[in-house]
């Protein structure tokens, strides 16, 4: 969900008459959308603010303490385009997104501007793991230790290699738990400079290295924000992981 979703509450505007507001292809989609956010959530669409249809609530408990409430699900037919909005991010759905159709995607939503090119059985798939993920949702690590523990056995040899080569490109290479996942902190620095992660069906790097002269090799690999994905269904290009790991510790 957007940075603002905390300030963005369920309020009494009709939905019907947001959607004779927006442009009439937005409006369609919206109405094929409704039904279908209705059934998974379990919850009619209610407006949020005034841009985003809501279905349902959920009550986070942030890092200060303090609790956010936002939609299970929602979404908003903009202008340029249907913003779907998973607040848990993208890293669940790496073979969903490659199957879903065209879009781009940032940390928590999802950019579609045209929904009939769109594969509804796999975004259906999606939402009911998004649901899923807000009612259930698993203890989440709290150290390094804790964190390999829960890797996924599909990608344990690629997350194994891909920690072993980024620890041998950093200097001093101090294993840090941040941001949910592993980060490398170079020796004599607080922050870690280069993460990673491993999924149910990719490892990852984060962030994308500014260094132009991995633009052109990077393309292909780059998945939402700053993030580089790599398949398991594939040998990891060790020699560019090398590289990514050098020119993030450069900065």
């Amino acid at each position: 969900m957007p940075d603002h979703a905390n300030k963005t509450q369920p309020g009494p505007a009709s939905v019907q008459d947001f959607l004779d507001s927006v442009p009439p292809v937005r409006a369609a989609d919206a109405r094929t959308l409704i039904p279908l956010y209705e059934q998974i959530a379990g919850e009619p669409a209610v407006m949020w603010g005034p841009s985003i249809i809501g279905f349902g609530s959920v009550t986070y408990t942030l890092a200060s303490g303090q609790t956010e409430r936002m939609p299970l699900l929602g979404f908003s037919p903009r202008k340029a385009n249907l913003t779907l909005y998973f607040s848990e991010g993208f890293d669940h759905y790496g073979d969903e997104l490659a199957r879903l159709g065209p879009h781009k995607a940032s940390r928590s939503c999802l950019y579609v501007t045209r929904l009939e090119r769109i594969d509804l059985d796999v975004l259906t798939s999606m939402l009911r793991t998004s649901v899923a993920i807000a009612r259930e949702p698993a203890r989440k690590p709290t150290s390094v230790e804790e964190y390999v523990a829960q890797i996924p056995d599909a990608a344990r040899p690629h997350f194994d290699r891909l920690r072993a080569l980024v620890a041998a490109r950093v200097p001093g290479g101090v294993e840090k738990f941040s941001y949910g996942i592993v980060g490398f902190v170079p020796e004599g620095r607080k922050r870690p400079y280069v993460f990673v992660s491993g999924w149910k069906d990719h490892v990852a790097i984060y962030p994308v290295p500014k260094a132009p002269e991995l633009q052109a090799e990077l393309k292909g690999l780059q998945r939402g924000k700053g993030t580089l994905w790599f398949a398991l269904d594939e040998p990891l290009p060790e020699a560019l992981i090398e590289r990514v790991a050098d020119a993030l510790v450069a900065g």
